[in-house]
C-alpha cells in the first residue's frame, strides 16, 4: 500500500504574514493565502485538501491541494466530494427554518416533544436544541442529540428529510456534485425515497469521494470510515464548489428571510451558536461558522463574515482540520487555518 510522507514546512508567524498583506494590493491576500494554506496542509499532514472563498455571493477562488486518493495519485480539486459531517448541520437548520417555522407550521419556543415523541428531555425547545443548549440554556455541544431534529423537520413539513434536502437545497441550487447520504449507496431505507436515475447519478459521485486517511508520525494510511446515516446532523456529501453555491444562497435571501438569516447567526443568550451556526467576536466583526471531524478520516471547516460577504470553505480527508483543536468549545481563533484566514482578510 503507498503511503504519503509528509512534507513539514516552515511557516512564518502569522504577524508576519498579515504585515505583508497591508503592504501589498487588495488582489493579493487569495494568493498568500494559497501559499500559506498548503504549508498548513502539509505541517498538519493532510493528504488532500479541497478549498473556496466566496465574496458578495461570487465564488471567487477554489483550488485543491496534495491528493484525494494517494495510492492512485488522485489529486483534490475544487469538485472532489467529501462528507460534510456535521457541516450537515448548516444546511438542515436552513431546512428547518425555511419549511416549518418561515411557513409558520412550527415555533422555535415549541418544546422538542411535541415533534418528536422519542426524544427524552421534557422542556428543552426547538431553538435550544438548534443551538446546542440545554432546557437551563446551557451549551452542550452533541451532534448526537442534534439528529433528532430529523423527526422534527420530518413531522412539521409532512416530508421526508432526505427528499426535503434534495429538493429544497441540492437540486434547487443547482448542487450537481453533492449526495443527500451515503444511505442511497447501500440497502437502507432512504435509497427508496429516490428513483433508479438519481442513485445511479448518486453512486456516480459517491466513487469519487475522497478516501480517508489516517495520519501518523507524518505518514498518511488508508483508514476505515463508519459511514453515517443520514440525520440533520451529519450524512451529506459534497464539495467546496458545491457549498459556494449554498453559501451565495444564504447571503442573497434565496434560502431564507433576511431576518430569519439574522435571527440564525446571532448568539443564543450566553451559548457561542446561533440557530444551526457558531457565533463570535473577531476584531469587532461578526463570525458564523461551523466545522466537521471525522477522527483518522475527514474533517471540514467553513468560516463566514456575514457583513463582508466573505467566506471560507475547506474540506479534507484526515482529520487534521479539526482533530488538534477544541471547535466544538466554540471558538474557531484556536484554529491556524481559521487564524490564517481571518489575519489575512479581516486585518
Amino acid at each position: 500500500m503507498r503511503t504519503l510522507k509528509i512534507l513539514i514546512v516552515p511557516l512564518l508567524p502569522l504577524a508576519v504574514m498579515a504585515a505583508q498583506v497591508r503592504a501589498q494590493s487588495q488582489s493579493l491576500p487569495v494568493a498568500l493565502f494559497e501559499r500559506y494554506l498548503e504549508s498548513l496542509r502539509q505541517q498538519a499532514g493532510i493528504p488532500g485538501l479541497s478549498a473556496a472563498i466566496t465574496r458578495n455571493g461570487q465564488l471567487v477562488w477554489d483550488n485543491g491541494f496534495g491528493y484525494q486518493d494517494v495510492e492512485a495519485l488522485e489529486r483534490a480539486t475544487g469538485d472532489t466530494p467529501y462528507p460534510l459531517l456535521d457541516l450537515t448541520q448548516t444546511l438542515s437548520s436552513t431546512v428547518l427554518l425555511q419549511q416549518c417555522m418561515e411557513q409558520r407550521y412550527l415555533d422555535l419556543s415549541d418544546r422538542v416533544r411535541r415533534w418528536n415523541s422519542e426524544f427524552n428531555e421534557d422542556n428543552t425547545t426547538v431553538a435550544q436544541l438548534l443551538s446546542h443548549a440545554g432546557a437551563s440554556g446551557n451549551f452542550q455541544y452533541n451532534s448526537g442529540r442534534y439528529a433528532a431534529l430529523t423527526e422534527v423537520i420530518a413531522q412539521c413539513s409532512s416530508g421526508r428529510y432526505a427528499r426535503l434536502i434534495t429538493e429544497e437545497i441540492l437540486n434547487r441550487l443547482g448542487m450537481a456534485n453533492s449526495v443527500p447520504s451515503h444511505d442511497l449507496a447501500d440497502g437502507t431505507p432512504t435509497r427508496h425515497q429516490f428513483t433508479n436515475n438519481e442513485r445511479d447519478r448518486y453512486n456516480a459521485i459517491l466513487r469519487r469521494v475522497a478516501v480517508p486517511y489516517k495520519v501518523t508520525a507524518g505518514r498518511a494510511t488508508r483508514s476505515d470510515y463508519a459511514r453515517p446515516a443520514l440525520s440533520a446532523a451529519t450524512g451529506i456529501v459534497s464539495t467546496v464548489r458545491d457549498l459556494a453555491r449554498f453559501d451565495a444562497a444564504l447571503d442573497e435571501d434565496i434560502l431564507l428571510e433576511a431576518d430569519t438569516r439574522r435571527r440564525a447567526w446571532e448568539a443564543a443568550g450566553a451559548a457561542p451558536t446561533g440557530l444551526g451556526w457558531f457565533v463570535q467576536q473577531y476584531n469587532n466583526e461578526r463570525i458564523v461558522w461551523h466545522f466537521g471531524l471525522a477522527r483518522d478520516a475527514y474533517s471540514a471547516l467553513y468560516i463566514k463574515v456575514p457583513n463582508r460577504k466573505l467566506t471560507l470553505i475547506l474540506l479534507a480527508n484526515s482529520d487534521g482540520l479539526a482533530a488538534p483543536y477544541t471547535l466544538a468549545n466554540g471558538d474557531v481563533s484556536v484554529s491556524l487555518f481559521a487564524q490564517l484566514f481571518l489575519k489575512l482578510f479581516l486585518t
